[in-house]
């Protein structure tokens, strides 16, 4: 079961995360739920496998000449409900703290398992959480965003 990507919550158990609206780029749909990064002075979510990750849109927008905006998550302690791809290579207890590119178009985004390295879009701090309503499904994780677009480690 492909289980669409989702906000889970801060890491460090509060409730309250950063979020802001950004302008889409013309002709682009964003779903929510979809991770976005910056293209032009504007957000898109195309081609998303090693972008540098803005955050989550939490609304679906479509671009139309700068006039649209979308409200992101864009905190960088912010954790989130991925599935992976399971092509290539599937989801295990090994990936935890390992790191992730992202695959799939709007509304599909999913976890490219098979590009597990020291390097990715988001890292991975936990395989088959047990909660609802993906439970039995081993091919879902809890991941942070490892390459921030605004959120740079020193």
């Amino acid at each position: 079961m492909a289980v669409k990507a989702r906000p889970l919550g801060r890491i460090d158990g509060h409730s309250n995360w950063a979020q802001r609206d950004f302008v889409v780029a013309n002709g682009v749909t964003i779903t929510a739920g979809d991770f976005v990064y910056f293209a032009s002075g504007r957000i898109t979510n195309a081609s998303i496998a090693t972008q540098e990750i803005l955050g989550m849109a939490t609304q679906t927008a479509t671009g139309t000449a700068g006039s649209v905006k979308c409200s992101v998550i864009i905190d960088p302690l912010m954790t989130y409900l991925v599935d992976g791809d399971e092509v290539g290579a599937s989801l295990g207890v090994t990936h935890v703290g390992t790191k992730f590119d992202l695959t799939g178009a709007t509304g599909a985004q999913l976890v490219d398992t098979n590009t597990t390295s020291t390097t990715g879009s988001l890292t991975c701090i936990e395989v088959n959480p047990q909660i609802d309503p993906v439970k039995d499904d081993t091919s879902v994780g809890v991941f942070m965003i490892n390459e921030h677009a605004l959120w740079k480690s020193q």
